[in-house]
């Protein structure tokens, strides 16, 4: 089966819609002999072995569990506990399984990996409807490939040291899909490949997240989609279309804002001419120069004022919040931490742990603090238990302050910062 550019995107929009920022990620498709399958580099060029396809990709079943096998590859990029071959190994189960039960239709019930693996032994676990009864990897394919089991279910981090502790140590040589270049040398030919940027694994894992949430897990499956969730929210921040929102010229971070400016330039050809000379054109007369306007990308450098609330009432909350903000280490440098009074902090201080507060909560000093720092927009994250004096409100909107809430928690989406923007809650500022 030939691959194509158009191919591949068409196939990930049939799965995940054709909004898809997946499909659009791909933006080109190359023949390598180093790469024994398939891979995808972090420009998005997707690599493939001629011979392999030839040889296995004979339908567009084959052609989704290929490339979306690749996807979810991304995904589980320093998610998986190191990269050994055991972990490799497992990823590629549950990526496998993913693919055959929550994608049946898509992959024609994960026919490709039947065809790749044997239904015996460790390599049994990477296709569906093995022969593993009675067998010492029978209970890892149970989570994987059955919807009915009642006990607790095996983490990622488990399922890789039962599957150490199975195989002790052992030896094993599997096809594996994807960019499993070995360390070692032994194809010398092979690029090394960077780990995808923190942003693009976000909406990757966004498009997929959303897909999932569609229903595609309702009523089987359970222990797959968790195993699937639990690396999809490793790679989620806080959206950062929702940021940029809230985004302000008073205090400067590292995150950026895109955008176009325009500008002339003179070229003897018509690119796109000015309103001058088009109408020197409409007279007749040929100028020797056109004045083409131009739009060229630009970035700025802007700031995220945000306020986390660390009263006693969070506790419980905060490992999920300060997860969440650490992936926004490189872009925002302080954070502040309020509960009756507000501290500024450094965003690697706060993710250490370190923690100031007086166990209460005011949001008087939250309104305070963003009045005294004219900050015209601010973000606030908190669980809601508190009020803005009406003196305060009262000066709040006369500077047209605007604020985004982010709730955690079993919070009202009625509080006093309501009136000043959007209200949110955590798990989907983070969808």
């Amino acid at each position: 089966m030939k691959i194509t550019l158009s191919t591949v995107r068409q196939v990930l929009r049939e799965a995940l819609g054709f909004e898809s920022f997946t499909a659009g990620f791909i933006r080109n498709i190359e023949e390598a002999d180093w790469c024994p399958t398939a891979a995808i580099n972090r420009e998005g060029v997707l690599v493939y072995n001629a011979k392999f396809v030839a040889k296995y990709i004979s339908s567009r079943e084959d052609l989704f569990s290929l490339i979306f096998h690749e996807t979810l590859h991304i995904v589980f990029q320093s998610f998986i506990y190191g990269c050994g071959s055991v972990e490799n190994l497992a990823a590629d189960a549950i990526i496998n399984a993913v693919i055959s039960q929550l994608y049946a239709a898509e992959s024609g019930g994960g026919k490709l990996f039947a065809k790749l693996y044997r239904k015996e032994g460790v390599e049994g676990l990477l296709r569906p409807r093995s022969s593993l009864q009675n067998s010492r990897f029978e209970r890892l394919y149970q989570v994987l490939y059955t919807s009915w089991r009642k006990e607790k279910q095996l983490t990622t981090g488990e399922m890789i040291q039962t599957l150490k502790i199975l195989l002790q140590g052992e030896t094993f040589t599997v096809l594996l899909l994807g960019s499993h270049v070995p360390r070692n040398g032994a194809n010398e030919s092979a690029p090394t490949f960077e780990p995808i940027d923190r942003e693009t694994a976000a909406r990757i894992a966004e498009d997929i997240k959303k897909d999932i949430a569609g229903g595609r897990e309702a009523g089987y499956y359970p222990t797959i989609s968790e195993l699937l969730m639990e690396a999809l929210e490793s790679k989620l921040s806080i959206r950062r279309s929702l940021l940029l929102g809230y985004a302000t010229d008073r205090k400067i971070d590292r995150f950026k804002e895109e955008f176009r400016e325009r500008h002339s330039i003179v070229s003897p050809i018509p690119l796109y001419p000015s309103k001058k000379d088009l109408v020197l054109l409409a007279s007749g007369l040929l100028p020797l120069y056109f004045h083409n306007t131009l739009n060229r990308p630009m970035q700025r450098r802007k700031g995220i004022a945000i306020y986390l609330d660390v009263s006693g009432s969070v506790n419980e909350h905060l490992p999920e919040i300060l997860g969440i903000l650490r992936r926004l280490r490189n872009e925002i440098t302080s954070v502040y931490q309020f509960s009756n009074e507000v501290v500024e902090t450094s965003m690697q201080e706060l993710v250490r742990g370190k923690i100031k507060t007086t166990f209460g909560t005011s949001f008087d000093s939250v309104a305070n603090s963003i009045l005294e720092k004219q900050y015209e927009k601010a973000v606030v994250i908190t669980d809601g238990y508190s009020s803005i004096s009406a003196e305060l409100q009262k000066r709040m909107k006369e500077k047209g302050e605007r604020i985004v809430t982010i709730l955690f928690g079993g919070a009202s989406q009625t509080n006093d910062f309501a009136q000043f923007g959007e209200v949110i809650h955590l798990k989907d500022a983070t969808a």
